[in-house]
């Protein structure tokens, strides 16, 4: 098992974190402490950049889904509604999913 969180997901691959340095309305102990309560059992990972930085993330979820599903659903809406509420800023939480980002026009 990998400790480190990677940038770009496989295929059908979803992650939902939470990036621990960025929380800025709670400590690291007090934010981990929440995310248990919410039911979650948070494992810690990093990302390490080029430039030297370190970022330390609680990994909530790590699941894989039919990519297919995964462009038309509101896969983790639910939970991360529910953490943008407890979480700021909400740019702290991370849900990067394994879908091709260019999306096909609809015929109509």
């Amino acid at each position: 098992m990998t400790l480190e969180l990677p940038l770009i997901p496989k295929p059908g691959e979803v992650f939902l974190a939470v990036e621990l340095t960025a929380v800025q309305n709670m400590t690291v102990a007090q934010t981990l402490k929440l995310l248990e309560d919410m039911g979650y059992n948070p494992s810690l990972r990093y990302r390490q950049f080029s430039d030297g930085r370190v970022c330390i993330y609680a990994l909530l979820k790590h699941d894989f889904v039919n990519p297919e599903i995964l462009q038309n659903s509101d896969y983790l809406g639910v939970q991360l509604d529910a953490l943008a509420e407890v979480i700021k800023p909400t740019d702290a939480i991370t849900s990067p999913r394994g879908i091709s980002s260019a999306k096909t026009p609809a015929i109509v």
